[in-house]
């Protein structure tokens, strides 16, 4: 396709640089993701791939900002923005990203030799991973479909990982245990260990053409790797042969410490030399039942209760759980650490509505201390709180009343993993955020959501065809918007965006907005909002906005009394919605000094109609009196005339 075949008009270009061509689909380029054709116009060969980013699901925020250079082997992200989706149908997000060598290796699996799968696959993408571990960043999408090869014996490079949550479309088998339990938008970014691990998978896949542990549901797979470890669960039906076993069983390993680094993956001859020294887990004779699960060790133990908390907490009160540990296991420790729990559950006073579940997540914890967070069964990574309230705004009740529990419990302090959560990312600031979540009424956790989730757009249903991520976006939706026949403009979802992505003193506004009692009171907080919102983040004419105030101003024009200048307002208030000014617009409206003149003409001219309507009450009041004075008064004058023309008549007759 030539570059002149690709059409963009400069304000769709993404960076001012990137051109998305949603009518060229590149099914098998995002690695599961939808991908489109891209070009660079500030280079000669410009073919790029456009990753688009779902609505619901975040975007990874640091690895766009650290890692806008190309890199050997990876389709590395080269820029990120909103640009019109397919169709034209409104607008979408798009990562830019440099373009796959050829097809994925899941097009077609073949059996690699091993010598090929050190230097074709594993040394190139160590070299990757090792890039990433010195920013201190993760990939976590590692698997056949988002690894490509331009043709055999080339080496392989690795597909981007930017344009969603980590691990969110990883398949569990390339997970660990403790990964693949959680649901994918609960995984986190993880450590290195976790890439290394996927990387072991991949190389165990294609040294023998096909995914492992097939047939499987993502909980039995789970349970398998827990039961028998990582590398025996994944190899039970492979024929291994020559380096690779010992190597796939350094990077399978359960702890992730445990797992060699990716620069000294680049140098095998140090690899070799090391030996995992992992103690195996302590197995019982006897298995425990819980939930159609024969367990025999701690670690399957840990995952039963997790899975069905109802059973736990009542193999937990009735001491199923410490008698089977201390007798079948032979571990009295845990029994001992664990009735200690029991006890002091037992001994509470006053139980909360969390009691129970505290009590599980403690007890899961005394058992296996890689387990992820485990609360009212779901196992989450705290470092993927941002996803997982995304997915529960998105379409799970489970996950935001989760949410909502984690944080107001203040569940992650009574949790602490400091040993497995080495290299991983810190989780968000709990503490600021469960005061959002207190201060922020019936829109706290959407507040949550906007803080934690800044790249994400509003999900007003107004905005569903926009991608509305920053105030000044949020601004120019307003004025593109066309006509509105609405009462108001901001809704739940938009207050929510707004105190979320807004700075303190629109926050302070908001708030005002949502304590308004009634309607008149709500109007005029909207309208000051939306002109403070103007002057900080749209600072020029905005005429299509200032018409929809304009109208939500007449009743306030309505109240001025003197007809000259009203009509004079109105004629200057249709000016200034030309304009475009909303700061002006209320100052007309609010004029202060005019409005106590017009306050005090209005006043004098009722005391002027009291005074003459009182003057005709005492007319009314006084008729009759004023009648019969008129009419003795008349007939006096009358008399008096008539003798008069009498004396006249008689003089003239005289004369």
């Amino acid at each position: 396709m030539a570059d002149g075949s690709l059409v963009a008009v400069p304000n769709t270009l993404i960076g001012g640089r990137f051109a998305v061509d949603t009518s060229q689909v590149l099914p098998d380029a995002g690695g599961g993701l939808p991908a489109y054709l891209a070009r660079d116009r500030s280079a000669g060969d410009g073919r790029r791939v456009a990753l688009v980013v779902s609505r619901d699901a975040s975007p990874r925020a640091r690895h766009l900002k650290m890692l806008d250079q190309p890199i050997d082997y990876l389709m590395a992200p080269l820029g990120h923005g909103v640009a019109p989706n397919p169709g034209g149908k409104g607008e979408g997000y798009f990562v830019i990203c440099t373009p796959p060598p050829g097809p994925p290796v899941s097009a077609g699996l073949n059996t690699w030799p091993e010598k090929a799968l050190i230097d074709l696959v594993l040394r190139p993408i160590a070299g990757v991973l090792d890039i990433l571990h010195t920013r201190r960043l993760t990939h976590r999408a590692i698997r056949p479909n988002n690894v490509f090869q331009a043709a055999p014996g080339q080496p392989v490079t690795l597909g981007g990982a930017w344009a969603a949550p980590p691990a969110m479309h990883q398949p569990a088998v390339f997970e660990s245990p403790y990964s693949a339990m959680c649901l994918p938008a609960c995984r986190g970014d993880g450590s290195i260990g976790d890439d290394v691990y996927a990387l072991g998978v991949l190389l165990l896949t294609l040294s023998g053409g096909k995914i492992p542990m097939p047939n499987m549901d993502d909980a039995t797979r789970v349970r398998w790797k827990l039961d028998l470890g990582s590398f025996a669960a994944l190899t039970r039906d492979f024929s291994l042969s020559g380096a690779l076993p010992d190597l796939l069983r350094l990077m399978l390993a359960e702890d992730p410490e445990h797992r060699p680094l990716p620069s000294q993956l680049m140098d095998l001859a140090t690899t070799r030399g090391r030996r995992v020294a992992a103690r195996p887990a302590r197995r019982s004779q006897n298995s425990l039942m819980l939930q159609d699960i024969a367990i025999f060790d701690a670690n399957t133990l840990a995952y039963g209760l997790f899975r069905d908390e109802k059973k736990a907490i009542q193999f937990l009160r009735n001491g199923l759980v410490t008698q089977w540990l201390r007798r079948g296991l032979g571990d009295a420790g845990s029994a001992t650490q664990i009735e200690e729990l029991v006890r002091g559950r037992v001994a509470e006073t006053k139980s909360g509505p969390w009691s129970d579940s505290f009590l599980v997540m403690r007890t899961i914890d005394a058992l296996n201390f890689r387990m992820p967070l485990c609360w009212r069964g779901i196992a989450i990574w705290p470092d993927a709180l941002p996803a997982m309230l995304a997915d529960g705004i998105a379409s799970k009740a489970e996950l935001l009343a989760a949410v909502e529990e984690l944080i107001a419990a203040d569940v992650f302090a009574y949790w602490s993993q400091e040993d497995v959560r080495s290299g991983r990312p810190d989780p968000p600031d709990l503490a600021s955020q469960r005061q959002i979540l207190h201060a922020g009424g019936p829109a706290g956790l959407l507040r949550l959501f906007y803080t934690l989730n800044p790249q994400l757009p509003c999900r007003s249903p107004r905005m569903v065809a926009s991608w509305v991520a920053t105030m000044p976006d949020l601004m120019r939706f307003f004025e593109n918007a066309g006509e509105r026949d609405e009462d108001s403009l901001i809704d739940l979802h938009i207050s929510a965006f707004i105190a979320a992505r807004a700075d303190r003193k629109i926050e302070v506004q908001v708030n005002a907005l949502s304590g308004a009692k009634d309607a008149e009171s709500y109007r005029g907080a909207e309208l000051a909002l939306l002109q403070e919102m103007q002057a900080r983040y749209h600072p020029t004419p905005m005429p299509a906005l200032a018409k929809w105030v304009a109208a939500r101003l007449q009743p306030d024009l309505r109240r001025w009394r003197n007809k000259p200048r009203r009509e004079a307002m109105q004629v200057r208030l249709d000016q200034l919605t030309q304009a475009g000014s909303l700061a002006r617009l209320l100052e007309l409206v609010e004029d202060r000094a005019s409005w106590v003149l017009d306050s005090a003409g209005a006043q004098l001219a009722v005391n002027e109609v009291a005074g003459i309507d009182a003057e005709v009450a005492a007319i009314d009041h006084h008729g009759e009196a004023r009648f019969a004075d008129a009419e003795r008064f008349g007939r006096a004058i009358a008399g008096g005339i008539g003798l008069s023309v009498f004396i006249l008549m008689m003089m003239s007759i005289l004369l």
